[in-house]
């Protein structure tokens, strides 16, 4: 992922100790093993955490017996804010936004979903809420997206709620979002699906703490819900909206949307 940022491979070197690599330019590694007797387990947190709430309650963790420290010379101990909040979200929401991303458009690869042209997760909810443009070709298509990813090891704690839009939309233009939520999505004509008692994430505040035992459930539960934002294929075509199912769009034509811009100075404009 670092990579992909940085457009070059990162250099990597072995460590002393366990049979790992690290960044080359770390300032610091602590090497390591991790006892999983949960009578050496201590108690942790609770911390701030990526939802922008305080974590759950103190909990009994895993402790790392340090077999090596590698540093620099007058190391620089970094880190990050964490806690992502309208208006505010840290360097970890950014980057774990876009891995979520690619994990989603995997699982829909891996799992043969059709029709998938782009994948977006917002930084604000780190892939709690995905948002999923495909090229539409029969009716059931937007449940398959959505069972593929409530389905997946790798989606479980993301993907809470799943939108799913066809190819005119821009998935990174909350306008456009906006815009098909309120005109093409119908909770009576299968716009919203419900799946209940679905592994969740045990840090989500919506969820009871009751319901986020994780020694219970193996995670909080979540009722993960599906907005279809796509085109209803019931709904009959008709030849007064050219064939279509829905009416047109009253988009202005390319040629005088160009025309006004090309005199908007005239028009006494700046």
């Amino acid at each position: 992922m670092l990579g992909a940022y940085r457009g070059e491979p990162v250099q990597m070197v072995k460590c002393e100790t366990v049979e790992l690599e690290v960044p080359a330019s770390c300032e610091m590694v602590i090497e390591g093993f991790i006892d999983p007797d949960e009578s050496k387990f201590e108690i942790e947190g609770p911390f701030a955490e990526f939802t922008g709430y305080v974590s759950d309650l103190p909990t009994p963790r895993p402790t790392i017996e340090v077999s090596c420290i590698m540093h620099r010379d007058d190391p620089i101990l970094r880190g990050t804010q964490e806690g992502n909040m309208p208006g505010s979200f840290s360097e970890n929401a950014v980057i774990s936004s876009a891995q979520r991303a690619g994990i989603a458009w995997n699982i829909l690869s891996a799992a043969g979903v059709p029709g998938v042209v782009d994948v977006y997760c917002d930084p604000i909810t780190c892939g709690i809420n995905v948002y999923i443009k495909i090229r539409k070709t029969y009716q059931a298509q937007p449940k398959q997206v959505a069972a593929a990813l409530w389905g997946a090891g790798a989606g479980q704690g993301r993907y809470k709620h799943v939108f799913v839009f066809e190819d005119d939309i821009d998935v990174t233009d909350y306008q456009q979002i906006d815009w098909a939520l309120a005109y093409r999505m119908n909770a009576s004509t299968e716009g919203i699906v419900q799946f209940p008692g679905l592994l969740g994430h045990a840090l989500d505040p919506s969820t009871p703490l009751e319901e986020r035992d994780v020694n219970q459930l193996g995670a909080g539960t979540w009722t993960r819900v599906l907005f279809d934002c796509t085109r209803n294929w019931h709904f009959k075509r008709r030849p007064e909206w050219n064939n279509e199912r829905f009416p047109p769009t009253v988009e202005p034509r390319p040629q005088d949307r160009a025309l006004v811009e090309k005199r908007w100075k005239e028009y006494g404009f700046k």
